[in-house]
């Protein structure tokens, strides 16, 4: 997969404590529309496969429409949208996004109920209202990946929730290792699960997922975290993307991620699963040390 990914606003319409862009914090927008349509263009017939537009929230940027027309302009061969699927309730609005070529929406569902959804993201209501999205969205024949954040709060109820991304007819579930920077590094100490707890409720999740039609990937993870069942990492080498965010370009942001944001430590020397491991967040690790991780961890499952 080569792809080219934008940050198209700042903005959103949800608060997520642990937003690794930090939109509740931002008033105004930085990013600059021309910028994105320029970008756009440097990168025209490159050979990439998708574009994929992400926020913030993207489907609130009041020039969506007319950036989707430019990528089709430009015959980038697919679109995919980040989003919390709230907007996506109005089925017209959905119906319009698959008619102006977009193909995948990545959804973020951090909940089985709104009482954990609505608290995540300070959203009365919004849980309702991404559910119907995902609905719409596979009524208008665009398929659905769902991004789901593992906290604290909703660590209980994974599997609940991908029982319910089954039941939506959702294609792809992906479930992603809390991030802490932007709003996420100040939910760091309430809400980051320790790697104890990670498995202790991904594992069996894991497992059921496997009788699943759905697909099933994890991100973010340290490989030792989630072994034996490394080779569910999306972060698989076989993607190439190309980002712009808040006008700085990313040339490969699987490898941005693995040089800036994450790190090696102790237990790491001699992994055999390292030359495959992008390592732990900077700040899990400066907050709460390197004693948690290695592959000499015993698994929680059965006490």
């Amino acid at each position: 997969m080569k792809q080219l990914s934008m940050h198209i606003t700042d903005l959103c319409n949800e608060k997520c404590g642990f937003c690794v862009v930090g939109s509740p914090l931002a008033k105004t927008d930085s990013v600059e529309y021309g910028d994105l349509v320029r970008f756009l263009a440097e990168n025209a017939g490159q050979g990439y496969t998708s574009v994929n537009l992400h926020g913030g929230e993207p489907t609130i940027h009041p020039r969506l429409f007319e950036l989707l027309r430019a990528i089709r302009l430009l015959e980038y061969p697919r679109v995919e949208i980040q989003t919390n699927a709230r907007r996506l309730k109005d089925a017209d609005f959905t119906n319009r996004l698959a008619d102006h070529g977009v193909e995948l929406f990545v959804v973020s569902l951090h909940g089985s109920t709104s009482v954990i959804q609505d608290c995540l993201t300070q959203t009365p209501g919004g849980f309702d209202e991404t559910i119907e999205g995902i609905r719409n969205a596979k009524r208008a024949g665009v398929a659905v990946r769902t991004n789901t954040v593992i906290t604290r709060m909703n660590m209980g109820r994974l599997m609940d929730i991908c029982r319910l991304c089954v039941d939506l007819g959702v294609d792809h579930v992906n479930i992603s290792n809390l991030h802490p920077v932007g709003s996420g590094f100040f939910a760091l100490d309430m809400q980051a699960p320790t790697v104890a707890e990670t498995r202790r409720h991904l594992l069996p999740v894991i497992e059921m997922m496997a009788q699943s039609p759905a697909r099933l990937t994890l991100e973010g993870f340290p490989l030792c975290v989630v072994a034996p069942h490394e080779k569910l990492a999306i972060e698989d080498g076989t993607r190439s993307i190309r980002m712009m965010y808040q006008g700085k370009v990313l040339d490969d942001y699987d490898a941005f991620m693995d040089t800036q944001m994450r790190a090696f430590g102790p237990p790491c020397d001699g992994c055999p699963l390292r030359a495959r491991c992008g390592g732990v967040y900077n700040e899990y690790a400066e907050r709460r040390g390197w004693q948690e991780f290695g592959l000499q961890q015993p698994s929680p499952i059965g006490g």
